[in-house]
């Protein structure tokens, strides 16, 4: 196996793996354990791209890694004396190995135990979101700051701080029952649509979408739907949405690797079978009474996906959702997306009128200087469009789109026929 492969193959692992074992560890020892359980769950991975490297991958190798953590797990409690924790968990590693896969197959996953207890009520809305981001879905502190538009120095802090928190105050990880899940299942949601949004435009790496990451948010939501309680239309519109999103992702990376523009996109090559299961879970939300943010999101990515070209898109319809969904989630990134639809509905002299509203709040965001230099460029001012499109790509951490925008940036410099 070439090392790229190794490299995919543990990305898959750590991310289908990684909140399953630190559930089990968790539920095992205790939630006062929890650094140096993801220290020993991270001690495997890095075991596993080194001895893996050069000699055969194992068999089972998610069993592997849990009983190359669960070592190393109690290795570290007996050089700390821990004895207490140690004694009460002193099983050889087939036994280990035997409840690894019992666990597995319960009915109640453990990513979706994690979740829940990461969105225990004792911690705010924000702390259960950086909690859920960091020990469910193993995202990095950058990746955290950047899905709750946080500077990365708070958000390593704030994440000590709560961190702390869950070990003191969680306790045995559980699904919460009846009243107890609704009170919990809005940050829930909240969480799988941050980790998805996550994978559909990375923060950083080569590559734009981390199918990974999107992939894990559906299948968390697909679960959610086994759970009575956590049937609501919220979820059902969260659902579309993402299935709506990801119908696209054949067709928004091209052959060379490149980022591939909703306008230049094969939509021969979006994914029918998401685009039909969109429209089941879309109807399904529609029953619901009130409307919710979810179901505006997954109207305005249905009208996106199905349109029969970029030119035929149903931009009146589409800036009216968003007029619905600002009043909703006046969030930064709405506001700019409005603005986007605004251009194509209203003309890009209106859009830059507007740009100019939600600058103090949107400036330093990569996305903003990227589209205010998309609108001077309709305008036919490229002086302006290059200065934002320099200050876009100075932004730019991920790879894929920093060359994006840097082609851009000649062609814009390129002279053009008479």
């Amino acid at each position: 196996m070439s090392k790229p492969e190794i490299n995919n193959t543990l990305d898959h692992l750590f991310r289908q793996e990684y909140a399953k074992m630190i559930s089990l560890f968790t539920n095992r020892y205790s939630s006062a354990l929890i650094d140096q359980i993801e220290d020993a769950v991270q001690e495997s991975l890095l075991k596993a791209a080194k001895q893996w490297s050069f000699q055969p991958m194992p068999e089972n190798p998610s069993a592997w890694l849990y009983r190359v953590a669960n070592n190393q797990l109690i290795d570290q409690l007996r050089r700390q004396n821990k004895s207490v924790a140690y004694e009460a968990h002193n099983e050889s590693e087939s036994e280990a190995a035997l409840e690894f896969e019992f666990e597995e197959g319960q009915l109640v996953d453990g990513q979706l135990r994690m979740i829940f207890a990461c969105c225990h009520p004792s911690m705010k809305l924000q702390e259960q979101l950086m909690l859920s981001l960091k020990l469910l879905c193993g995202l990095s502190v950058k990746e955290i700051a950047r899905a709750l538009l946080k500077k990365e120095d708070a958000a390593k802090k704030a994440i000590t701080r709560v961190k702390q928190k869950f070990k003191t105050e969680v306790g045995e990880l559980s699904v919460p029952e009846g009243e107890a899940i609704n009170e919990r299942l809005e940050a829930v949601l909240h969480v799988i649509y941050l980790l998805f949004n996550e994978g559909y435009k990375a923060t950083e790496g080569d590559e734009l979408i981390r199918h990974e990451l999107c992939e894990e948010a559906i299948r968390l939501a697909f679960i959610l739907t086994n759970a009575k309680d956590c049937y609501t239309s919220e979820l059902n519109a969260l659902i579309a949405m993402m299935l709506f999103k990801a119908a696209r992702f054949p067709a928004r990376i091209g052959e060379d690797g490149g980022l591939v523009t909703l306008e230049h996109q094969d939509r021969s090559l979006y994914r029918e079978d998401y685009i039909q299961w969109g429209w089941k879970f879309m109807q399904e939300s529609s029953k619901a009474e009130n409307t919710s943010v979810y179901q505006l999101e997954a109207a305005i990515a249905s009208y996106y996906t199905v349109a029969a070209s970029y030119e035929k898109t149903n931009w009146k319809v589409i800036f009216k959702l968003y007029d619905g969904l600002v009043k909703l989630k006046p969030s930064p990134v709405v506001k700019m997306s409005r603005v986007f639809v605004m251009s194509k509905v209203l003309g890009a002299h209106k859009a830059l009128e507007a740009m100019a509203d939600i600058e103090s709040e949107s400036s330093e965001v990569q996305s903003f200087q990227a589209l205010k230099a998309e609108l001077y460029a309709e305008v036919g001012d490229f002086e302006n469009a290059s200065i934002c499109l320099k200050k876009a790509i100075n932004q730019a951490q991920n790879i894929t789109e920093k060359k994006f925008l840097e082609t851009k940036l000649l062609n814009w410099k390129t002279p053009r026929p008479a």
